[in-house]
């Protein structure tokens, strides 16, 4: 494997911040390290960037373990929320500064600088100062900055969520088409589930220090193995009434049934029956709030269809197939 962790735990005090993690990274691969605050992302993204140290485990970068090696020898580029942009400096002096601490020939740093900053469409903007530059411009240039001295990983820590909503999203197609361009073995942090949806090609979710799964976004989807996981990404109905329950087999204390909300299905002939609490139109999609045996589930109508009221009885079906028994938590 071209980066592998194994065993790899990180203490602060009392705190188990990351807790025996193991994880193998395929050269060329996108990864979401995915989670709320607190879970270890952020913490584990560091132990790589070789920011902090690990107490125990090995991390290993083509079979080589970086222990001891500072963070300025690891060659991995790395983008803060904060962008982190030397003020007094142009944007092209910014891109160069990493450039220059190594002794590149000033030839080859002009070239590598304009190489960048057309990249990132800022070839425009090279004698700018940052603050001449939008948010989302600055990321640009942290980026260019790390991209530079040819990395070989890329580490991205929340680089979008300093940013407003529209700038993210065009920021993370940009990102995501640099990266499969570029061929960059890249780990990034967030706690935005559609970021990691839409960018990664697999998604590490992380809770309380540990991995409860590892997969592409529609493993994670469609194929949760824990109750966390589930409503983690995206929503999700868990079945606790036992009218609800009833033929959808047995669990035990350790798991749950639960059913995405577009899988419940509305229908006349349906075996449960609720009342409809509350309503949204959202486009495409109508999501309706029910109380079904004195429970409260989500059902997802998707396509044109008659609007219902509050107050109004609704018919479903629990499909079985789509019933998952899901893990309490890995944790």
């Amino acid at each position: 494997m071209f980066l592998s962790l194994r065993d790899v735990t990180k203490r602060f005090g009392a705190v188990v911040a990351v807790d025996h993690v193991n994880l193998d990274l395929s050269e060329g691969d996108f990864v979401c390290f995915l989670g709320p605050s607190g879970c270890g992302k952020t913490t584990l993204l560091r132990l790589v960037a070789g920011l902090e140290s690990p107490d125990e485990g090995e991390i290993l970068l083509q079979g080589t373990d970086l222990a001891g090696l500072p963070a300025r020898m690891r060659n991995f580029g790395v983008v803060f929320q904060s962008y982190s942009l030397f003020p007094n400096m142009t944007v092209a002096r910014n891109v160069a500064y990493g450039l220059e601490c190594r002794k590149w020939e000033k030839a080859r740093i002009d070239s590598r600088v304009k190489e960048m900053l057309a990249l990132v469409h800022l070839d425009k903007h090279a004698e700018k100062l940052p603050h001449e530059l939008s948010g989302g411009m600055q990321q640009r240039v942290a980026l260019a900055r790390a991209l530079a001295p040819e990395p070989a990983v890329l580490l991205l820590d929340e680089p979008l969520s300093a940013l407003d909503a529209k700038v993210r999203e065009s920021l993370r197609g940009e990102i995501r088409e640099l990266q499969q361009r570029l061929g960059i073995t890249t780990i990034m942090v967030t706690h935005d589930q559609d970021e990691a949806m839409e960018m990664a090609d697999s998604i590490v979710a992380m809770n309380r220090g540990r991995i409860e799964q590892v997969g592409t976004a529609e493993d994670l989807y469609w194929e949760p193995e824990t109750r966390f996981v589930g409503e983690f990404i995206g929503r999700l109905n868990l079945l606790e009434a036992p009218a609800l329950l009833a033929g959808l087999g047995s669990h035990g204390q350790d798991t749950v049934l639960a059913i995405r909300p577009e899988h419940v299905a509305l229908s006349n002939e349906g075996a449960h029956s609720g009342t409809v609490r509350s309503v949204a139109f959202l486009g495409n999609t109508m999501r309706l709030g029910v109380e079904a045996a004195g429970q409260d589930l989500e059902i997802e109508v998707h396509g044109r269809r008659k609007r219902l009221n509050v107050g109004e009885t609704v018919n479903f079906e629990l499909p079985a197939d789509r019933v998952r028994r899901l893990a309490s938590s890995s944790v």
